[in-house]
């Protein structure tokens, strides 16, 4: 992202998400399930965790709701560490 701003001069980035995301779904998993992860991946879907309000997604009974607003939550996120 940064040589494409810094270098080809592009204007616009779009951050976007998509219902059913394999990986926001195992970031919701336990934290000793992620530790059996290897390390790589354990460490992505704890930075993915971290940026999850579970406390919130718990509220939401709805399992496409649920869905739904763990993804929107995560391209939040990921919007503001762009900034």
């Amino acid at each position: 992202l940064e040589y494409a701003v810094h270098h080809l001069s592009v204007k616009v980035l779009m951050v976007m998400g998509h219902e059913g995301c394999g990986a926001i779904k195992a970031a919701q998993l336990p934290t000793a399930d992620i530790a059996k992860e290897p390390t790589c991946l354990g460490n992505l879907l704890t930075g993915l965790k971290e940026g999850l309000n579970e406390s919130d997604l718990k509220a939401v009974r709805d399992s496409k709701a649920h869905d739904r607003e763990a993804v929107t939550t995560n391209v939040k996120r990921q919007v503001e560490k762009l900034a």
